[in-house]
């Protein structure tokens, strides 16, 4: 898991080429604004949703991916997100593959993450995560998911 600023791009570029045409889309959606949806950037290799929601209550469900990794950036708004190692947590759904989702409980140490406007967190597939969470002082939030093949 990575939780930083969008500001911070370059360092994680390097990590993956395909994150580049994510922080690119990140960019461009952050200075002009985009329909809430889906979008194709590089295929089934990358892609992106653009989503408005109002944060949920903790439901204490995880969830995990294994063919994509998630960049998630909050474009406006606040909300809580966790992680947690898969050894701290129990599987409540197997894996599905035509969602690429596992879904877990997890009563072990958890990693707490508040997301404020400009802030992302890249979520590996090994990386048990928990966002879209209210915070005490929540509104609306608008969030871009990329997904980005493994």
């Amino acid at each position: 898991m990575i939780f930083d600023s969008i500001k911070n791009r370059s360092i994680y570029e390097k990590i993956n080429p395909k994150f580049t045409v994510a922080f690119d889309f990140i960019e461009k959606v952050a200075r002009e604004g985009a329909e809430i949806g889906k979008y194709e950037l590089c295929g089934s290799d990358v892609f992106a949703m653009v989503q408005e929601y109002e944060p949920k209550e903790d439901s204490g469900v995880f969830e995990a991916h294994k063919k994509y990794i998630d960049i998630q950036f909050i474009l406006s708004g606040k909300e809580y997100m966790e992680c947690a190692k898969e050894e701290n947590c129990e599987v409540k759904e197997v894996y599905e593959e035509s969602r690429d989702a596992a879904l877990y409980t997890c009563d072990g140490y958890r990693q707490s993450l508040d997301c404020e406007e400009g802030d992302f967190a890249i979520f590996y597939p090994h990386d048990i995560h928990k966002p879209g969470v209210k915070l005490w002082e929540s509104g609306k939030v608008k969030k871009i998911v990329v997904k980005v093949r493994v």
